[in-house]
């Protein structure tokens, strides 16, 4: 594989190094396609933070509902996402009102409608535990439609998809019915993303079985637990087709299928397909007859096909099973996947090692040569110094979201002049916790020449990401986690997305990372595009800030009072706010007409507890914070 704007060492017989890293994770093959439910631990860890914020009038956000189960996806984002012409928009999530084993779990739904979101909830639409839910609208029936999964609490098997449809827009009344065939000895259909195509829905998702047992695998093709898809006309309402094979996908390159490991997307009669997994090629698959006839194109090819265990002894690039397809206004298809590296040297057992320091957002453009890829964002340099500060332990397996690299879950949309926007989560290198991890945020790269250049242009001395890399979350709030992002199709003079915000690191493991249990947030932020086009955008990086350089606080640590010093180009009024790791607010104070040059803004918290405070000095849409040390 070919990889263009990032300068790559050889790595024919050693791992790619970041950041002067080179451990690798073993984890069980079997981990890529089974998913055991985990055991009930309850740690309560409430979300924090506000209702609804503004950054600097540039982009909005607000909670709009809440979960105890933070697992999204297990790689590729879901469209969680609507936005309608007139201004309404329609969200889903998973959601679950109680810990695990989540019994409550289901599809979460919220509407905005045109002045206010409903009411932040828990609770599901459906009649029954589920979980993973896809949105579409159809404007033929003006129907909104969420599919979601079941698989009954405690078992593990796989239920079969439940399609919950409800006419017209915003509050209503749903209703659920079983789809796609399920046989009582052969598992249901998992993890499925649907798209709308004229009078279709297509479905991708994994004939499979979540229990760590499955004693029925379902095998077509060859191929076991595979990804199948399925068609269903509107107008008949009736599956043209159901749990099929695309062509193409056999046992010649697939042993087998993976949760999430796949995204789709439709527009006009235009349908598109991208698969991928740690152990299989990158493969789109495109239909210009609303599914009816498929193509296929193997991107980058795995080199071992069918890949089992015990043969792969040097190091591979693959990816990470995190794929998002989006169409383009001409019906081409831009793809992008997070990057690993893999390598299998234990002949003795059916396990792997990868290397999770090895990251970076990959896209390929339909219409171009396949060895044309391009790396378009890593992890960001936020404090502009040259060099990725990640703590000591930021690789900890309870920092992760399965085996999911550092940068992954890109969720892109295309705007009506063709602009090309990618969002994804990535790790914040001075955002790191104080068991030596770093929180996750959520970035921006965008390209206005239809994929040919990125904002985040790669410097090919250093390796190092220049200013058009936009953290759109970390202004939020800090010591906050923000993962699983999926940015809306229609782009309306603003960008539109939703995403989930964490007090914890990392995915609820009850072995690895029982602390991950709590009620976290959905969110919903919308952008003004002209800002990020000017580079005004509130959580651009630092370097772009001409206004005002914040610099450490002193004595630090200290009792009581301290004095920040800020350097200051021009006169300006000042806010400068202090909370805590739990992000409460303890001090907050303007500062007016503070001077150009060099000033020291006194403070005092008086009688605080000691610990880790976190500072930050805001003005004129700008907001930069730092660490301080109460004694």
């Amino acid at each position: 594989m070919a990889l263009t704007a990032f300068t790559l060492p050889a790595i024919a017989q050693s791992p790619l190094k970041w950041n002067g890293d080179m451990s690798s994770v073993k984890v069980d093959r079997v981990q890529t396609t089974d998913r055991t439910p985990q055991s009930p631990v309850k740690v309560v860890a409430p979300a924090t933070g506000r209702t609804q914020g503004s950054l600097g009038k540039k982009a909005n956000y607000w909670v709009i509902g809440q979960t105890k189960n933070d697992q999204q996806s297990n790689a590729s984002c879901y469209r969680h996402t609507h936005v309608f012409a007139d201004g309404k928009v329609s969200a889903t999530w998973t959601t679950s009102a109680d810990e695990s084993p989540y019994t409550t779990r289901g599809a979460g739904y919220n509407h905005f409608n045109g002045t206010a979101w409903g009411a932040v909830s828990s609770n599901r639409i459906e009649p029954e535990r589920t979980g993973f839910p896809c949105y579409v609208y159809n404007p033929t029936t003006n129907e909104e439609i969420i599919t979601s999964h079941v698989v009954k609490a405690g078992s593990g098997i796989a239920g079969g998809i439940l399609m919950n449809r409800k006419t017209g827009v915003g509050p209503g009344t749903w209703t659920s019915n079983l789809v796609m065939d399920t046989i009582p000895t052969i598992p249901g259909v998992l993890w499925v993303q649907t798209a709308v195509s004229g009078d279709y829905l297509i479905a991708i998702g994994s004939y499979t079985d979540s229990a760590s047992a499955q004693p029925n695998r379902v095998t077509l093709g060859g191929v076991r637990t595979p990804q199948v898809y399925s068609r269903y006309q509107f107008s008949t309402n009736k599956w043209v087709v159901k749990n099929q094979l695309l062509p193409g996908y056999d046992n010649s390159r697939v042993y087998a299928g993976g949760g999430d490991n796949y995204s789709i997307d439709a527009k006009g009669s235009n349908v598109a397909i991208l698969m991928g997994g740690t152990f299989d090629d990158v493969a789109l698959w495109k239909s210009t007859d609303a599914g009816a006839t498929w193509s296929k194109t193997i991107i980058d090819s795995f080199p071992v096909p069918a890949y089992v265990s015990k043969k792969l002894l040097d190091t591979t690039e693959t990816n990470d099973g995190a794929m998002n397809v989006v169409l383009d206004n001409n019906g081409l298809a831009h793809c992008f996947w997070g990057r690993r590296l893999i390598m299998d040297d234990d002949t003795t057992d059916d396990s792997y090692s990868y290397f999770p320091s090895v990251n970076g957002i990959i896209y390929w453009k339909e219409g171009t040569p396949t060895a044309d890829l391009q790396v378009v964002a890593t992890l960001c340099d936020e404090n502009t110094n040259g060099t990725n500060d990640l703590s000591a332990s930021w690789n900890d397996v309870s920092a992760r979201y399965g085996s999911l690299a550092i940068t992954t879950m890109p969720s892109a949309t295309v705007g009506p002049d063709g602009t090309i926007y990618l969002s994804y989560s990535s790790l914040n290198e001075i955002d790191g916790s104080t068991d030596s991890k770093n929180f996750r945020d959520i970035y921006l790269v965008y390209s206005r020449d239809n994929g040919a250049t990125w904002s985040s242009t790669i410097d090919k001395t250093n390796s190092v990401l220049s200013t058009g890399q936009i953290n759109l979350t970390y202004w939020i709030e800090f010591n906050t986690e923000q993962v699983f992002p999926s940015v809306a199709s229609l782009v309306n003079n603003k960008l539109h997305l939703t995403y989930m915000h964490k007090t914890s690191i990392g995915r609820y493991d009850a072995t690895n990372n029982p602390s991950a249990v709590g009620t976290h947030n959905i969110c919903y932020m919308n952008i003004d595009t002209a800002s990020i086009f000017a580079g005004t955008f509130t959580g651009v990086e630092e370097a772009s800030n001409d206004l005002f350089v914040l610099g450490q606080n002193y004595p630090n640590p200290f009792t009581g009072a301290t004095v920040i010093p800020v350097s200051i180009t021009r006169n300006t009024n000042v806010k400068v706010s202090v909370v805590d790791l739990m992000g409460k607010e303890i001090y907050s104070e303007n500062f007016k007409n503070i001077p150009a040059g060099s000033n020291n803004l006194n403070i005092n918290l008086g009688n605080v507890p000691s610990g880790v405070y976190i500072y930050s000095i805001e003005a004129d849409g700008f907001k930069t914070a730092r660490r301080m040390l109460v004694d």
